[in-house]
């Protein structure tokens, strides 16, 4: 998975699946945000597998399932843009009403309830994302 170092996926790796892996957002914009990838280099969305394809709403369900029982989200946005880095991967952001408050931190999901802003991310210290990142991979769904 070196393509994906630009997640530095050793440093925020949550979870893995056969064939994709969920990473902490560290460019945080609401409380639990990741990102989602192969595991593998695929270009474009028509150069995923079936396999591949089959297994994201797995992945997607539990991500919702995580963030919903630990921090009580309520929607969720997911954006394949592709722009900066040339390969497929999805920002999966959980989105809430209310601000939540977590290691001693206020997240506020500041464009509830329209379009996630992507210039609204938190200056949160790495050991708040690491706690993040921490609390999501020990939760049991």
């Amino acid at each position: 998975m070196e393509y994906l170092s630009v997640f530095n996926p050793d440093q925020y790796s949550i979870k893995e699946f056969e064939h994709w892996v969920v990473m902490v957002r560290y460019k945080h914009l609401t409380l639990g945000s990741c990102v989602i990838a192969p595991k593998r280099f695929v270009p474009a969305m028509s150069d995923l597998s079936t396999d591949e394809g089959a297994e994201f709403p797995i992945v997607a369900k539990w991500f919702e399932d995580t963030t919903r029982k630990l921090y009580g989200a309520e929607k969720f946005n997911y954006l394949a843009l592709m722009m900066k880095d040339h390969f497929v991967h999805y920002h999966a952001f959980p989105r809430y009403s209310k601000a939540i408050t977590r290691h001693g931190v206020e997240f506020q999901d500041t464009s509830w309830p329209i379009a996630i802003d992507l210039t609204a991310f938190g200056d949160y210290e790495d050991a708040i994302i690491q706690a993040i990142r921490k609390e999501m991979s020990e939760v049991s769904i």
